[in-house]
Parts: C-alpha cells; structure tokens; sequence
C-alpha cells in the first residue's frame, strides 16, 4: 500500500505543477489582454503624461529708448545647443562645424558627438549665424533663449539697474516698468526621457508668449556719454571717491543725462536719487531767494563780513570780508553775510522755504528707493539750526532734488517733477502712455528768479565760479564745498566739491549739478567741480546731435551790465519792493499771518547786455587761431573756446580745417566755422 501511494506521488505533482503553470499564463494572458485591448488607451495617455512636462516660454523683455530712439538696453535671442549622436548621418561633417562655429576643440567635438551618448548639452550660449550653420545637420538641437543685452555697451548703466539670467529685474528702470517690459510668458508642452532631459524635438508651443512693450527715455544718448566722459576724467584727475553728475531741462523738468561713478570709477546704482549729502553753498541762492520773496532783503543791503570770522554762530569765511552787500555776499559765498542776513526770516519762513524749492522731500521720479533727503523740522532746530540751513548745513539734499531746485531759478521760478520716461510704446510702435511735464508748484516770484539768474551769472564771470564759464556764452551757476560727517561727527579732511547751475543764463536750456567725492588736492568746488561743467557744455555744443538749440544759444547775450534802481515803497501792482516781491505762493509769511516788510534801502539789480562787461578783464588782444586740425570735434571746440572763440559748427568727426584758418590773428569773441571731416 504504501509503496503504491508513493508511486503514484510524482504522478500527481507533476500535474499539479502543470495545472498550476496553465493556471498562471491564462492569468497571465487575460491580465494582458486587459491591459492592452480593453484599458490600452488609458494606460499610453497615463505614460505620456509622465514623460510630457510644460514649461514657460520666455517673452522677449520691452527695448529700453533714449529719447531720440537709440536703443540703451534690448532683449536678442541666444541658443543652447545639444546633440543626440545616434541621430547624426555625418559624423565628421557635425565635427567639423562644431570646431569651426562653436570653436570647439577637436577632442571636444568628437566627445559631443560620441555615439556611446545619447544626449550631450553644449556649454554656453550661441547666436543666431552658429544656427544657420549647424540647423539643418540631423543630430543637432537648438533651444531659444532670451538674454538682455547692451547695443551701445555701459551707457547709462546706472539708470537701466541689472536683470538676471532668467530675466528678473534686480533694479533700476528695470524694476520700475517691469511689468510694462517683462510682457507675458507663453507655455509649451514637452516629453522627456526616464531621466527628465528633454526628448529631441518634442516640444510642442501651446500659448504663444507676449512681448514685453518698449520705454523710451527722457536721456540723451550723445549728452549722457558726454557726460560720463566728463565726471570719469574728474574722479581720476581728483582722485576722488565718486561723483556725480545730473542735467536736466528746466522747461519740461525731462531728465537728459544721469551719471554715477564709485571710487573704482565704474557706473554704480543711480546714487543721485538714493543717497543724499550736504550740499553747502549751493543752497545759498535758495536763501538769498526766499529772503527777496518774502520781502525781507534786497540785494542791495548791506551786510558786515566780520572780516572772515563771526564767533557768535561760529563760522568762517575763506576770504576775509568787511562790508559787503547781500548781491556781494551770494556771489563770493560768505558764509557769515548770508547767515547774518537769513535770521531776517522767521524759522517757519525758512522751513517753508526750503520746502518749496523741494528739499525734504522725494522729487516723484520713476526710479526705485529714492530719498527724500533730511529736512528737520522746525520743532528740532538748535539755536544755531537757521545759520547752518541757510550755507547748507543740517540739511541732507539728493543731486536730484539739487538739480530741480536750480531748474526753479532758471525757469522764473517754477518746480517741476521730474520726467525720466517720455513714453510707453507697444512693439508695433503704438503709443500708450505718455508722461507729460508736471508742475509741482510756483516758488517764488518770475522777478526773484531773474534776480538771482544775474548774480549767479557774476558769481562764474568773476566770483568763485569763475572755472565753469565759457568764453563766448553765459553760464549761471555756484560752488559747493561742504565737510563730509560720519557717524555725527565731520571727518578731518573730507570734503564735497558741487556745482550747480543753469544755460545759457539768458535763456536756460540746462540745468546741471555735478558733485564730486572726497577729491584729493583741489577740494574746493570752484577749482574742482566747476571745470567739470566747462567740459560738458564744451563738449556737448560740440556735438553733432545734441538736444540744445545752438541757434537759440547763438541768440543768447553775453556779458553783463550792472544797473542801480532805487529804492522805493511796494508797488501797488506787483507787491515788490526795489525789484524783490512781497509775496510767494505759498509764503510763510501768509501761512504764519506775520506781517511782510521791506528792509534796506536799494538793490542792484543785473541786467543782460549785448556785449562783453568793460572792465580791467576785458580781453581786446589778438589771438592766433589754433591749429586743431585732424583733433576730434569736441576737443577742438574745447580748445578754440579756451582762445576765446565763437564757433559755427559743420559736418562732425575730425576737424578738417576752420575758417579763418589757423594761425590768423583775431579777436576774442570772433566767430570761426569749423568744419569736420565727415560733411555738413
């Protein structure tokens, strides 16, 4: 029994074992047939969709204008490369025009093109002729990639602020109209392998990206790179730490030029409106002027200079004065007669003044993080606070706020905002937003602003501005020096240098402050900034395109005479006492109910003349006509201005010769044509 039962074992397990293998393949082949033929089309769109991805799909960012329509900053289409080399038919020919488009070594061209890969991504990016080259090569991918570039290398810089790799703006005008140049991005579906790279050419664009729209600004491409020429050579022939440098027009309040260097002379963030300092003497017109509104001075009071040292407020003056006037004290910047004369206001008057012209507070410009500046209120004054404010100390002012202030003395007394942008465009030229010029306020009276315009004329002709003028035009303008303080105390031996100022002074065109860092050397701001200004008109009347009506300044007086009016009781009419006004919109003494009143007896009042100012400085000698043939035009008019010069400008490029020629004796003044190389 027993050994039949066990005979009959094997038997059994075999058909066990084959039942059971049976069993299993029809599992098997019914669990196949039900995912192939009855859930097939489920299961392949469930491995697609684990391959497929979306991605975005960058959209080109808006051109960056200048106001004449040089393109300052534009976005252009780069490629990355990649090659499959089990897709390449030619191998040697792939070889050959990676090593003459994409200069790769011959080793590196045979590594791309290895057939052991499947997929190698080449490094860096390419432009648009490396694709006509290798497009049509089978094997050979390209994907688009957009990156901002520069068609007119660093040119304002400062201003346009940085954008990433991957197109997000870090700063700047960047930032500012980011959503007007960033456009919209558009989507794309792609497969990729069990690796996550991307399959060859499976992509597929499902929403198309938007451009971004283009801005176009109020800069001056020719004046900007004037501009930065002029304050770079100052910071390396001053040695100093940084500078700065704005010009604007005083009619629209458009900025037309903005330059910011660091001690390393390279373009830095636009400091001019982020960072603000003392600005010392240049705030005087802005005393003086407050003084003439509200009827507290005229320019002809007299004033004693405490021959150069006054103990009571504690200050100096770098040429010892006796008896001078008010018109006296603003063009050789005592500090002690302006002092003396501001505690003629109330400290509310003062304030409000200063307000006015737009200090302590931000201009409105479109650019990021701008600073008000620091005006303390009344409230926080000590009593030597007025003295200090009235020469430009205990007040911080941006080189911007600086800038609009004096387009108020050469406007006849107006405060516009600021206009960095004219305009947004679509990418078909359609324009869609305009900025127009604003006016922020009136200051102070047409006649003040005339007033003032006269003295600052002086204050270049034969006061501390004297290294700013031109020959031939009128320049308006005054120096700045001020102490540099840090961490409340002033640091030994560390200075400001500015110049601030308008022209032509007859008929202003451009205001312009330009303010240097801790020059070694020559600190003064008449000896150091001012040349600054002499170097950028020089160069920019130069210029074969340039925003400034040269007709119009052709027009403009030159020289100046000096007329006494006398003094007199407030015109019914006007409110104005000897030629200053009563009243400014606005004034302080409206707001306070504090009674206006004439003080001093008369004034000199500066009036445009049609010829050179007689005098000693009279230059009636004859000069040779220098040879500045072969030179370039800007440094040929700054060398035939220096003689004294009137020019006509033809043609542009090199001189080619001047009419009269050189080595022909004439006096100053005398017009010369001058003609370039490159024709009328």
């Amino acid at each position: 029994m027993a050994a039949r039962a066990s005979g009959r074992s094997p038997e059994v397990r075999r058909r066990i074992l084959l039942a059971g293998v049976l069993l299993s393949a029809a599992l098997a082949s019914g669990r196949a047939f039900q995912l192939g033929a009855v859930q097939g089309e489920a299961w392949h769109i469930r491995a697609l969709d684990q391959q497929g991805d979306t991605m975005n799909l960058e959209a080109p960012r808006g051109t960056i204008y200048d106001r004449d329509g040089v393109p300052l900053a534009a976005s252009h289409e780069v490629f990355s490369i990649a090659i499959a080399p089990r897709e390449i038919a030619d191998r040697d020919r792939v070889m050959s025009l990676l090593i003459k488009h994409v200069r790769a070594s011959r080793t590196e061209a045979r590594r791309y093109t290895d057939e052991r890969s499947t997929w190698v991504v080449l490094p860096g990016r390419y432009g648009m002729d490396v694709r006509d080259a290798l497009d049509a090569m089978p094997g050979v991918h390209f994907e688009s990639v957009l990156r901002r570039f520069y068609p007119n290398g660093d040119i304002a810089r400062e201003l346009l602020g940085p954008v990433r790799l991957d197109g997000v703006a870090l700063g700047g005008l960047e930032l500012e109209f980011d959503s007007v140049l960033s456009g919209r991005a558009g989507r794309a579906v792609v497969r990729r392998d069990s690796r996550g790279r991307t399959l060859p050419g499976a992509m597929l664009r499902a929403i198309e990206p938007v451009p971004g729209r283009d801005v176009y600004l109020t800069i001056d491409y020719d004046l900007q790179e004037i501009a930065e020429t002029a304050l770079a050579d100052a910071v390396t022939a001053n040695r100093a730490r940084g500078g700065e440098l704005v010009m604007a027009d005083p009619r629209t309040g458009e900025i037309l030029a903005a330059v910011s260097r660091g001690s390393d002379n390279r373009a830095r963030n636009w400091s001019g409106v982020t960072v603000p300092y003392e600005p010392g003497s240049t705030i005087k017109p802005f005393t003086v002027a407050a003084l003439l509104a509200l009827g507290r001075a005229t320019l002809g009071d007299s004033v004693f200079g405490e021959e150069g040292r006054y103990e009571r407020l504690a200050l100096n003056d770098t040429h010892a004065h006796d008896w001078l006037t008010l018109g006296d004290a603003l063009r050789e910047s005592s500090n002690i007669a302006v002092a003396k004369m501001a505690e003629r206001m109330e400290r509310s008057e003062q304030y409000i003044a200063l307000r006015s012209f737009g200090f302590g507070s931000p201009t409105g410009v479109s650019y990021p993080s701008e600073s008000g500046g620091r005006l303390p209120r009344t409230k926080q004054w000590s009593w030597s606070s007025p003295s200090r404010l009235s020469i430009g100390y205990e007040i911080a002012v941006t080189p911007l706020q600086m800038a609009m202030a004096y387009g108020v003395l050469a406007n006849g007394g107006t405060l516009l905002e600021p206009r960095l942008v004219r305009e947004v465009r679509s990418r078909d030229g359609r324009r869609e937003q305009a900025f127009e010029p604003r006016v922020v306020r009136r200051v102070i009276p047409e006649q003040v602003a005339d007033q003032i315009r006269d003295v600052l004329v002086d204050a270049v002709e034969f006061g501390t501005g004297r290294q700013a003028g031109l020959a031939t035009f009128r320049v308006a303008g005054k120096t700045g020096t001020a102490r540099i303080a840090e961490n409340g105390r002033y640091r030994a031996g560390a200075y400001t240098a500015s110049f601030a100022g308008f022209f032509p002074a007859g008929d202003p065109q451009v205001v312009f402050i330009v303010k240097l860092d801790e020059p070694h050397g020559e600190y003064y701001g008449g000896l150091a900034a001012a040349p600054v200004t002499r170097a950028t008109l020089e160069a920019a009347l130069a210029a074969r395109n340039t925003p400034l009506d040269r007709a119009a300044i052709a027009r403009s007086p030159v020289g100046s005479t000096a007329e006494v009016a006398q003094p007199g009781r407030p015109d019914a009419a006007t409110g104005r006492v000897g030629g200053s006004s009563a009243a400014f919109l606005g004034s302080a003494a409206a707001m306070h109910g504090s009674a206006s009143r004439a003080i001093g007896s008369g004034f000199v009042r500066l009036t445009a003349g049609s010829g050179p100012v007689p005098g000693p400085e009279l230059d009636v000698a004859l000069h040779a006509i220098p040879d500045v043939s072969g030179m370039a035009m800007r440094d040929g008019v700054r060398r035939l201005h220096e003689e004294g010069l009137r020019l006509h400008l033809e043609g542009h490029g090199r001189v080619l010769r001047t009419v009269p020629a050189a080595g022909v004796e004439v006096k100053a003044g005398s017009v010369v044509r001058v003609i370039g190389a490159g024709g009328a």
